[in-house]
């Protein structure tokens, strides 16, 4: 196995995105990072030309973030977490540069029932937007491991991160009702792949639940975020974690050797203790 270990970063879109934080730790650390961002590829032939500007310029800008905050030199790659092929084809691109996975963060989510600033009552909630929210931001976790192995992308023994949220237990005072369904469906999925993936390949897999976060482009969408996070600040037993906490964590579950498979983790300062 190379000493320098090498890991894919998904769901970097700005400068205050928890996963960006988790790559510099990790980077830190002497890992080899890869980045893998949401762009426009072959299997969008059937988008209006406003979608394909919107993704053109959304790889750029992630270009951007990752070239200033983590090196020129870092590869990248386009995913759309939404089509298979489109995930297939990022997985090829790992094979086909010799860039092979020791592990890999998931931060990808996607709720389309938060617009502008409001959150739908769940039993507003259309088949397709509850199924869309699924797909992006808990079956890509099954479909993008899936895909990893089946191109030979990912290392025996790897180990796999996903990053949830307290949402996905309990129901929240702020806005957080389609999407929590959709990170207990992550949070399961990540059961089971440990489950499946432990005997087979030596692959670890575990989630880390953060404490609330508006400084995202994510975070600050969500309806009543900030007052969340002030409520959860003056809660929780430590106060709310850092985002360079949350990036040791995953650091640390990312580590060699590690026989910690199948968790849920929790840094948010305790708060997941109280009533």
């Amino acid at each position: 196995m190379p000493s320098q270990r090498r890991f894919l970063v998904t769901g970097i879109a700005d400068a205050h995105s928890l996963a960006l934080q988790s790559a510099r730790t990790l980077k830190d650390s002497g890992a080899e990072l890869v980045c893998a961002g949401l762009g426009m590829t072959d299997h969008h032939s059937d988008v209006s030309e406003a979608g394909q500007r919107y993704l053109t310029e959304t790889f750029e800008a992630f270009q951007a973030v990752v070239a200033k905050e983590l090196g020129a030199d870092t590869p990248t790659v386009v995913l759309d977490a939404s089509l298979d092929g489109a995930i297939a084809d990022a997985c090829e691109s790992l094979r086909s540069r010799d860039l092979a996975l020791d592990g890999f963060v998931h931060a990808i989510a996607m709720d389309r029932t938060i617009r502008r600033g409001v959150a739908q009552p769940l039993l507003e909630v259309s088949r397709e937007d509850f199924l869309h929210c699924l797909d992006v931001s808990a079956y890509s976790l099954l479909a993008l491991t899936r895909e990893l192995l089946a191109h030979g992308a990912l290392r025996e023994g790897a180990s796999i991160v996903a990053l949830s949220y307290l949402g996905a237990e309990r129901s929240m005072s702020h806005a957080y009702r389609n999407i929590g369904v959709a990170k207990a469906a992550l949070e399961r999925v990540s059961r089971e792949l440990a489950f499946e993936l432990g005997p087979s390949h030596g692959i670890r897999v575990n989630c880390v639940r953060f404490s609330p976060y508006a400084a995202s482009r994510a975070g600050g969408a969500i309806p009543e975020l900030v007052s969340a996070v002030e409520k959860a600040e003056a809660a929780a037993p430590l106060g709310n974690a850092s985002p360079r906490s949350l990036a040791r964590e995953v650091a640390h579950l990312l580590s060699a050797d590690l026989d910690v498979t199948g968790t849920v983790r929790h840094v948010d300062g305790g708060y997941h203790t109280t009533a």
